[in-house]
């Protein structure tokens, strides 16, 4: 496969990765052997790290895959970042100290395996031991690192299954201290996506009055900054859900419609078939 090759099937992989993840890290492993030294093989990797651990929470796989990976200098830093996740991982110290912008990224992936293996309550308690220290952190990357962590552990559990009262409550405690922690690393936009990602995860628990009222905060900043279609677009879409989990069936079929109207509006053709695609798997 050449470089032209690899980079249109890393595309296409990143897109639908979280579909079969298991299929997926297969194929990954398959490649594995024969990377190129170049920044291609490099993000190869770095898909590979990202699917076993944050979608498989399989750290043998991930070992396997390192293992396998050819001793080429393009590849260095890639195998050492993967080295440093499985480590954490099996807890172990990792045999590379990283800066905390670039151990963070690499944590969340951690993280979210540690939630899909059950360890909700134990990936909460760590998160909020390190609030205070990374909200107030010197560098701008590492708290986005920290509220991005935040947010894609509460996604990893209103994505997971339901019905477990202590893994609902992990996930609406992680959505609000990702809104606190986007407060301290991001502006308007990202508490804006904090608020649609704590109405999601209400929506998720059946506390369909909570979920209404961040749901609301979206559609205000929506409104009050001049959001584009596609985040209006989103923000009827947490609402449909709030107030589905609320009861609310006027409200929720007015938002539908919304999002409906905004569909034309969003001019990218890619991000247009996206949302009609969510449009389209709206509940009933």
């Amino acid at each position: 496969m050449n470089n032209d090759d690899l980079a249109a099937w890393l595309a296409q992989a990143w897109d639908t990765h979280d579909q079969d993840p298991a299929a997926l890290a297969d194929a990954l492993q398959a490649r594995a052997p024969q990377l190129p030294d170049s920044a291609d093989g490099a993000e190869l990797v770095r898909l590979a790290r990202h699917v076993m651990l944050a979608h498989l929470a399989d750290g043998e796989r991930l070992q396997a895959f390192i293992e396998a990976l050819p001793d080429h200098a393009g590849l260095r830093d890639a195998r050492e970042r993967a080295d440093w996740a499985l480590a954490t991982w099996q807890e172990r110290t990792p045999a590379l100290a990283l800066a905390d912008e670039v151990a963070w990224p690499l944590l969340g992936e951690v993280l979210q395996a540690r939630c899909r293996a059950g360890r909700a309550g134990e990936v909460l308690a760590l998160l909020i031991a390190q609030e205070a220290q990374a909200c107030d952190h010197p560098v701008p990357a590492a708290r986005r690192a920290f509220a991005a962590n935040c947010n894609n552990t509460a996604l990893a559990l209103r994505l997971g299954p339901r019905g477990d009262a202590q893994r609902d409550a992990a996930m609406i405690a992680l959505a609000q201290l990702a809104r606190r922690a986007w407060q301290a690393a991001g502006g308007w936009l990202e508490v804006e996506r904090a608020d649609y990602q704590l109405a999601m995860c209400h929506a998720a628990a059946g506390q369909g009055e909570a979920a209404l009222r961040h749901a609301q905060a979206c559609l205000d900043a929506c409104s009050a900054q001049g959001g584009d279609a596609m985040e209006c677009f989103f923000a009827h879409e947490c609402a449909v859900h709030a107030a589905r989990s609320a009861g609310r069936p006027a409200e929720q079929a007015a938002h539908r419609q919304a999002m409906q109207a905004l569909l034309p509006q969003i001019d990218e053709p890619s991000t247009q078939a996206w949302c009609a695609e969510v449009l389209a798997g709206l509940p009933s």
